[in-house]
């Protein structure tokens, strides 16, 4: 009874056993040079937690796709609403973003990371974001994958 009141506790209370800290969260920023087509990626920043892997591309589309894509969304935005070069590259960006996978050096799928997981969340004129599943063990190499075009994550 004397612990029970020195802890704070009501009659009847029992003490619980402390909470389990929680695996600290982990980042890491990767230099990347990759042609992925329509755009370029120049970074990876990845946030490792204990249940959720976190990544942002830095991209930058090419002119050419960018000038395309901004002649497209002016002829559907006819009369509307004006549009902007951010709008474009964001599309442009999301297109590569929207279909990209997470994979192990070989090209192989990590599943583990897919259950549950988001994939790309949002794109920008100069990123794309995506989420995936934490896995107890992350290969030694990992890409976001589409097609032949892949970044280097880890």
């Amino acid at each position: 009874m004397r612990l029970a009141a020195a802890l704070g506790l009501l009659p009847g209370q029992t003490p619980s056993a402390p909470a389990r800290k929680a695996a600290p969260s982990v980042t890491a920023t990767m230099r990347a040079l990759v042609d992925l087509g329509e755009s370029v990626a120049t970074n990876v920043h990845a946030i490792y937690t204990p249940t959720r892997l976190f990544l942002c591309v830095t991209m930058e589309p090419k002119p050419e796709a960018l000038e395309a894509q901004l002649a497209a969304d002016r002829r559907m935005a006819a009369g509307h609403f004006e549009v902007d070069r951010l709008w474009s590259a964001a599309s442009v960006n999301a297109r590569w973003g929207r279909r990209a996978v997470l994979t192990d050096g070989e090209g192989r799928l990590l599943d583990g990371a897919a259950l549950g997981a988001r994939g790309m969340t949002d794109a920008g004129a100069r990123e794309v974001f995506f989420e995936f599943s934490a896995m107890d063990v992350y290969p030694d190499k990992m890409y976001l994958a589409n097609g032949d075009a892949r970044v280097r994550v880890r």
